[in-house]
Order: C-alpha cells, then sequence, then structure tokens
C-alpha cells in the first residue's frame, strides 16, 4: 500500500504511461520544450537606483504635465458652462420680455378694435365700411411703393 501512493517513484512512471498514448510529433515536441517557462514576474536585471530615481522623476513630470492639461480643460469646461447658462438665462428674459410684449399688443389691438367699433356706432356708419375704407388706403399705400 505504501509503494502504490509514494511520491519516490510514481512521477517517472506517470511519464511513460502518458507517452505511451503521444504521437511521435508529440514525443518529439516534448522533448524540445523546456521543462520550465519564463515567467513575467520573475526579477529582471537590477538597475542602478540612480536610474530607476531618474525614471521615478520622468515618471512624474508627465504626470504633472497630464494633471495640468485636463485641469486647464476642465477649467475651460466649467467657463463654457457658466458661459451657457448665463446666454440660457438672458434668453429666457428675453423671452419672457417679448411674451409680454405680445400679450400687451394684443390688448391694445383689442381695446383700439374695440373703441373703433363703439365709434363706428356713434358715427352711424358700420364697421364694415371703416375696415372697407382702411382696405383702400392700405392698396393705395401698395400701389405707390410699387410703382
Amino acid at each position: 500500500m505504501e509503494l502504490r501512493y509514494s511520491t519516490a517513484g510514481s512521477a517517472h512512471q506517470r511519464d511513460l504511461r502518458t507517452q505511451l498514448f503521444s504521437t511521435p510529433s508529440q514525443r518529439s515536441l516534448a522533448a524540445l520544450t523546456p521543462q520550465r517557462m519564463s515567467s513575467p514576474y520573475d526579477n529582471g536585471p537590477k538597475v542602478s537606483a540612480k536610474h530607476n530615481e531618474a525614471f521615478l522623476l520622468l515618471l512624474e513630470d508627465q504626470n504633472e504635465n497630464e494633471v495640468d492639461s485636463m485641469s486647464s480643460k476642465v477649467s475651460a469646461l466649467k467657463n463654457l458652462g457658466v458661459r451657457m447658462g448665463l446666454e440660457i438665462n438672458r434668453l429666457m428674459q428675453l423671452n419672457d420680455d417679448i411674451s409680454n410684449n405680445f400679450e400687451r399688443g394684443s390688448v391694445t389691438l383689442k381695446n383700439t378694435y374695440n373703441r373703433m367699433v363703439v365709434m363706428s356706432k356713434r358715427a352711424g356708419i358700420l364697421w364694415k365700411m371703416w375696415l372697407g375704407f382702411f382696405a383702400l388706403f392700405f392698396l393705395w399705400c401698395f400701389y405707390v411703393w410699387l410703382f
């Protein structure tokens, strides 16, 4: 029982068993491959402290340049956002002013029309006649403007 599970002599037997079912090309590849592949995490050649410090300073300088450029871009975007907000507020105020002016103009036109109707009733002339008079006046002005 002890011989069956011992690690001392069974490793080479396992290799022999796997070689029984392999093709000849696989056997030659297995013989050519190295036993251990190099790890990317192996320690590389030792770099001097002076070289390492210079590299770190270079990286820090690049990092500072990137941070400066990013901060300038962020401040430009912030300024753009503030200016857009001011422009939007100004345009909203202008829109409100225009709406108020149109409302006042509508009220003025309505009052003028009502006074014209009252005046035409007092004068004994129908409002349709006044409308015809104004239409003739505007047609005459249009004719003068064209020719």
